[in-house]
């Protein structure tokens, strides 16, 4: 199987991505967001028309109402020249209205006493930076609202000539169960079914030719002459890529993976604004890699052509790969560079998910874990890391945020944030999808669980079990994952989905072996020669 970048197949590059794609866990974006609510006359249409916008304010001072109704419209009143840190001269003008004023020097607390004073409805500050939510006091009693520059030029040209707009905030009921779970839901189990499938079949055909070429070599010995058809010479220069791609964990790697993820983990809590773009970077070689890996033997089914490059000196060609696989290359990467130039855009989701599941069933292709003690200290330690960086360092950070949360959402301000993730948009209509806030899952918790599908389906092939460890553990990881989101809707935080994950994947698959009497052969990835096929 042709490969594309070489540079991403050395073993180190493969490790280093793998460290940061381990890093992130799953976890709703953080904040208080609510909707400014507005309506202007249309000229286009000749009537009124309404529009939302994403707003931040603090809920706890001042709460907003469930429902836009409509005799709780007031007029937006644009005072952009101001920063309404003083009273101003004209201060009638604001009895009654939605005033926006200027970010300025003063506190929003200030603002919006003056505001309050003057008879305002509400303050509506406009900034240049990210929307978070306020701090304010019990002494303000209006609500004192971030809306970004963007949208406010927007209500402006909206308003037209006439400079007419009305305007309500309010903050909708949240569901506690949104639909574009069961689509994450969807996207992950398929992911770790179709990359610990394929992880499995790759190990059964490297074995069943390792067996081939010891035969061949044994009668080679002999001096028997054997021909070889043209079907096993395919299969063989097949496989000898794969293999020649693949990485065998033991454990002393994986403890050296841990400890490099806790580091990876706090440079981006620490130095979030530069890693950002390091980790960016790379996810785009590893998704180009993904992209082509798993598009690979499809295009091979497809286009059946096997005419190679001619021979030439050009960087990453020079191995001469089929035409076909160049193309397939070319393509993976127009992919990327699109997801690059509109990862800021509405429906750049689609392409990163795209991306995402690629690139994660190419991985759960390439690592192979030797036993399942390797399994075991893997998953387990993982386990406690994500505890440890979800629940136990908000009690040692100053503001008593997660570094987990922290790291996975970019923290108030961002202007980029970390690819390595499965994000879907809110389905149902609330703050959270006009503030175009998405539900998130990490890489590391699709690629933990799915080494260990992985490891089950080699099993499978060893003990000729009818994939019962593999279907086994795909189920056991749906189930933990319905797990994680019930506890979210219940705990309304982000979770360490391994905590669910982990117990639910790695007993399911112990009592099926206790069941099986297969516990040792399981724990250390042999069985007796007469009994497997691998």
């Amino acid at each position: 199987m042709d490969s594309f970048p070489v540079f991403y197949r050395t073993k180190t590059m493969r490790i280093l991505l793998l460290i940061i794609w381990f890093t992130l866990k799953v976890h709703y974006v953080q904040g208080e967001p609510g909707i400014l609510k507005t309506k202007y006359f249309d000229t286009n249409i000749k009537d009124f028309a309404t529009k939302e916008y994403c707003i931040g304010y603090s809920s706890f001072e001042t709460p907003l109402p469930k429902l836009a109704k409509e005799p709780e419209f007031r007029p937006l009143l644009d005072r952009t020249d101001t920063d309404l840190c003083k009273t101003p001269s004209n201060a009638a003008q604001l009895k009654g209205t939605l005033v926006a004023v200027l970010r300025g020097n003063c506190t929003f607390v200030n603002k919006g006493l003056v505001a309050q004073k003057a008879g305002a409805n509400g303050t509506i500050v406009v900034t240049d930076s990210a929307v978070i939510a306020p701090s304010m006091n019990e002494s303000v009693k209006i609500p004192v609202v971030l809306l970004t520059a963007e949208d406010h030029r927007d209500i402006i040209r909206k308003a037209g000539d006439n400079k007419l707009v009305q305007g309500v905030l309010y903050n909708p009921e949240v569901p506690e169960i949104d639909w574009n779970l069961l689509v994450i839901w969807l996207m992950a189990v398929g992911t770790i079914a179709i990359g610990g499938y394929w992880c499995g079949v790759t190990a059964y055909r490297q074995a069943k030719l390792q067996r081939k070429r010891e035969r061949a070599t044994a009668v080679q010995a002999s001096g028997i002459q054997q021909s070889t058809c043209n079907s096993d010479s395919s299969e063989e220069e097949d496989v000898t890529e794969e293999e020649e791609e693949s990485v065998t964990i033991t454990p002393v790697i994986v403890l050296i993976w841990v400890c490099m993820i806790f580091a990876v983990l706090l440079l981006l809590f620490f130095f979030y604004d530069y890693v950002v773009y390091v980790v960016i970077t790379l996810y785009c070689i590893g998704a180009c890699n993904g992209m082509h890996q798993c598009l690979a033997p499809i295009g091979r089914k497809i286009i059946p052509w096997k005419q190679r490059l001619p021979p030439n000196k050009v960087p990453f060609l020079s191995t001469r790969p089929t035409i076909v696989s160049v193309i397939l290359a070319l393509g993976s990467i127009a992919f990327v560079a699109c997801w690059f130039v509109y990862r800021h855009e509405d429906f750049a989701w689609i392409l990163l998910d795209t991306l995402g599941i690629c690139f994660c069933i190419s991985i759960l292709r390439l690592i192979r874990l030797k036993n399942f003690k390797t399994c075991f200290l893997l998953l387990g330690l993982l386990f406690i890391y994500d505890i440890f960086f979800v629940f136990i360092t908000p009690l040692f950070t100053k503001d008593g945020k997660s570094v987990m949360v922290e790291v996975a959402t970019g923290g108030d301000g961002a202007k980029e944030q970390i690819p390595v993730l499965l994000v879907v948009p809110r389905l149902s209509h609330s703050a959270f999808s006009v503030c175009n806030m998405y539900s998130m899952l990490g890489f590391g918790d699709i690629l933990v669980p799915g080494l260990l599908v992985g490891y089950c389906h080699t099993f499978d092939f060893k003990v000729q079990s009818r994939k019962i460890y593999f279907i086994s553990s795909c189920i056991a990881y749906g189930v933990g994952l319905v797990i994680t989101f019930v506890a979210l809707a219940l705990m309304q935080t982000g979770q360490p989905a391994l905590l669910y994950l982990v117990p639910c994947t790695v007993l399911t698959v112990l009592m099926i072996a206790a069941i099986r009497g297969e516990v040792a052969h399981l724990w250390h990835g042999q069985v007796k020669s007469d009994h497997h096929v691998l």
